[in-house]
């Protein structure tokens, strides 16, 4: 690996194509190792709580193919032709420090994820440990597991996506053999027929409602991918290779482990396989089941590490920073917050709801973007050129025009589903919340775009005309 490689990798720096290193095996492998994290398997005990397995198996299967192609076709597809992350292609539709304004909020956000699957590992680590030893764990002792866990994430991070990509060939395979082996189990204890009839455990009066509510969850398990979809786009040698890693990884593979895990949750009556895994499997099968699960967790929670890391190099203050110290920096929040890893364990579901609530039109709004508006082609030296003569930039800095369409998108959502208690307006039962916060982006954008950004010449729209007649010539 050159240096100028080596660089790209731990910056906002963009990679040229013979830099890529994931073919289509490792980005599966990579993206499920990313994919079958925690949410997945509380996921499952969401479905089991309002819906029977039946719906569980659609809603699951539609809402996460849905979610994850929304994110692929608006980050993926840009930083896999592009060669930059998440965060830098921010630039391109809210400008630089509209950019920086909306990071700030994904920082917050991946601190909860981080921390979430931190917790997992600590829990894995005690239901590991207890089995074994019969000694049960303190309260503080979770915590500390939890900080260790983090501590290993951010060693990982520090050596980089290669060490990913080894960790992800030996993991990924492992537990889907593990995965495999409980499905065995589940079903040599449990009849077919006894967990395809399963009804849910405590649902909603409404059925429509229950319904909507699984659709909800799962589109937004599926767009809670958004923040870190990007930087493992832009290792990708193909867009085929792009697309496909994503929907194998972030859509299929953890729709299957939702679906054990909630089978698990109506049959064994709990969906946490921190306590289910051992009964199920018994010591042998269950400890080394738990084992892949911290070895998962540990996966996700790097690449929500380094995707967020890669991020702040777009910040003056950490540009020019090495590697070690970017990192750093993000560590000493995630600490502080594991110190209160129960609650933000115990309150997973409002970070996937908010996910949803603010990615879902973001997705809208990038799609409509780049696809229409800029009719795929991005000016690269512009996005990266920070002085006033840039053709990407936006008046005063910032797209603010869509940044407000977002934040509105964002305030529909929340008005019609709480996302902190899945309190609903009456209307939602009808319409979603998805729907409506995503086709008010689609159509206030589109109306904003067309009659201002285009005629005012503003935010890079200008290169696709000036590119095509290049091409033409």
């Amino acid at each position: 690996m050159d240096n100028y490689t080596k660089e790209a990798q731990f910056s906002a720096m963009p990679l040229t194509r013979k830099e890529r290193m994931y073919g289509l095996l490792d980005s599966s492998l990579v993206n499920t190792g990313y994919g079958i994290a925690t949410w997945c398997f509380l996921t499952g005990g969401l479905l089991a709580s309002i819906v029977s397995f039946k719906v569980a198996v659609v809603t699951a299967l539609v809402g996460n193919v849905v979610g994850t192609l929304l994110v692929a076709l608006a980050v993926s597809i840009i930083s896999h032709k592009y060669g930059i992350d998440t965060y830098s292609s921010i630039g391109v539709f809210f400008g630089k420090i509209g950019m920086k304004i909306v990071f700030a909020v994904f920082i917050i956000t991946n601190l909860g994820w981080v921390v979430v699957l931190g917790s997992m590992c600590a829990r894995s680590s005690h239901s590991l440990s207890d089995a074994i030893t019969g000694s049960t764990m303190p309260a503080w002792g979770i915590t500390i597991l939890t900080i260790v866990a983090v501590a290993i994430m951010w060693f990982i991070v520090y050596k980089g996506p290669a060490a990913l990509k080894m960790m992800n060939r030996i993991m990924v395979p492992g537990l889907c053999i593990c995965m495999l082996i409980m499905i065995i189990a589940l079903i040599s204890k449990n009849s077919f027929a006894d967990i395809w009839n399963a009804e849910a455990m405590a649902p909603y009066p409404s059925k429509t409602v229950n319904i909507i509510l699984a659709l909800e969850l799962n589109i937004g398990a599926g767009i809670s991918w958004w923040p870190g979809i990007g930087a493992l786009g832009r290792l990708n040698k193909t867009a085929t290779t792009t697309v496909w890693g994503n929907m194998i990884g972030l859509a299929f593979a953890p729709v299957l482990v939702a679906l054990l895990s909630a089978a698990s949750a109506y049959t064994v009556g709990s969906s946490d396989p921190t306590e289910w895994m051992i009964p199920l499997g018994g010591i042998g099968f269950g400890a080394l089941a738990l084992f892949f699960v911290i070895l998962a967790n540990l996966s996700s929670g790097s690449y929500a590490f380094y995707n967020t890391c890669l991020g702040l190099k777009n910040y003056n203050v950490f540009a020019n920073r090495k590697w070690i110290v970017v990192t750093a920096c993000f560590l000493v929040p995630v600490i502080v917050l594991c110190f209160f890893q129960d609650f933000v364990y115990g309150n997973y579901q409002m970070l996937l709801n908010f996910s949803v609530a603010i990615f879902g039109p973001m997705s809208i709004i990038q799609i409509l973007d780049y696809y229409v508006f800029r009719r795929k082609h991005i000016d690269l030296r512009a996005l990266y050129d920070t002085t006033s003569s840039s053709d990407m930039r936006y008046n005063g800095g910032g797209n603010w025009g869509g940044i407000i369409i977002l934040a509105i998108s964002i305030i529909i959502y929340c008005v019609i589903l709480n996302p902190a208690t899945w309190a609903y307006a009456s209307i939602f039962p009808y319409v979603s919340a998805f729907i409506p916060s995503c086709a008010f982006a689609l159509v206030a954008y589109y109306l904003y775009g067309k009659f201002y950004l285009q005629r005012k010449g503003v935010g890079g729209f200008a290169y696709a005309d000036r590119y095509e007649e290049a091409v033409k010539k």
